[in-house]
């Protein structure tokens, strides 16, 4: 059990860009907000990232609800990969030219994020309910440090000439490091808040009972690293359905949280890293709480295993 890292203490200038210490061209630095709109089952990323060795700008905005799961069908995509970008700036108050803007109100705490595209305008404060989940050196193929931290999320898109509010609960991530390609990786990772309780679990489903690695409760105002637990999932086709999470923290407080999926999205995040995203409903604490499952897989691994299961004509299921 890995869980935060007690020697990784966040300071403001983390809000910022890190050095990337040398010319390894994997270093990668990544800023992600999510937010939702529980009511029409859609749910938002807005989620830059930056190679600075390789002075290159990649991915963007993406929105979808439950009427499309491909990014060619969905409410709204724009993901890039290698736009030229020379000068990073400063992530505490920037704007891409992918028109992606991030403003710091209160370090570690508050954000302003936008966007602005012919078809899909976002202004939208995060506002965190806990201090930053913090791990670093875990992972060390996919980053050096990275902060999970759920939230107040509150502001506004306009799509296509239709204006949506909306006031909901999520979640935002951070981090830097090399992001090296791992032709074995398999993880998932499961999120839900709510005003007064939210939790956070990572997951290796290839290891034996897909125990829980890593994570956070936070409830009645006090957080607390996950120490153990598991993952359980049910399929009816090849992506997930529903989950069901149980977990225990350092305090020796129990998480059961089970989680209905509303939507899904299929992608490749980046070329070798092939996710599904769905929005999910979670009953947790005799409360609703709204997040997410993220099942990601290398795309090699991905490949062989959904041949391997459609060849042995496989239904639904559980894992």
């Amino acid at each position: 059990m890995h869980g935060a890292n007690p020697k990784a203490v966040l300071t403001p200038e983390d809000d910022g860009f890190h050095s990337p210490g040398d010319d390894n061209p994997m270093w990668s630095e990544t800023a992600w907000f999510s937010f939702t709109v529980p009511e029409r089952a859609i749910q938002g990323y807005v989620y830059p990232w930056i190679r600075p060795n390789q002075g290159l700008l990649g991915g963007g905005v993406w929105v979808w609800d439950a009427s499309a799961h491909q990014p060619w069908d969905i409410l709204f995509w724009e993901n890039q990969y290698n736009l030229p970008y020379p000068e990073p700036g400063d992530l505490r108050d920037i704007e891409f030219p992918t028109g992606i803007s991030i403003r710091v109100e209160e370090p570690l705490q508050t954000y302003r994020v936008g966007y602005s595209h012919p078809e899909l305008e976002l202004d939208f404060t995060f506002d965190a309910i806990m201090e930053p989940h913090v791990l670093a050196g875990d992972e060390p193929k996919l980053f050096a440090a990275h902060v999970d931290q759920p939230g107040r999320v509150y502001g506004r898109m306009n799509l296509r000439g239709e204006e949506i509010p909306f006031d909901c609960f999520a979640i935002r991530d951070r981090s830097w490091g090399p992001r090296v390609e791992d032709s074995g990786l398999r993880m998932a990772y499961d999120h839900g808040s709510a005003a007064d309780a939210a939790f956070l679990a990572f997951a290796y489903p290839d290891r034996d009972d897909s125990p829980v690695e890593m994570g956070y409760l936070l409830r009645d105002g006090e957080a607390a690293v996950l120490v153990e637990g598991r993952r359980r999932i049910e399929r009816p086709g090849d992506w997930p359905s529903r989950v069901v999470i149980e977990a225990t923290d350092s305090l020796g407080r129990e998480l059961e949280a089970v989680g209905e999926c509303v939507n899904r999205l299929s992608f490749t995040n980046i070329p070798w890293m092939f996710n599904w995203c769905s929005l999910t409903r979670w009953e947790l604490d005799g409360r609703v709480a709204w997040g997410e499952d993220q099942d990601v897989w290398h795309l090699d691994k991905w490949r062989r295993w959904i041949r391997q299961r459609r060849a042995e004509g496989a239904g639904g299921g559980s894992e």
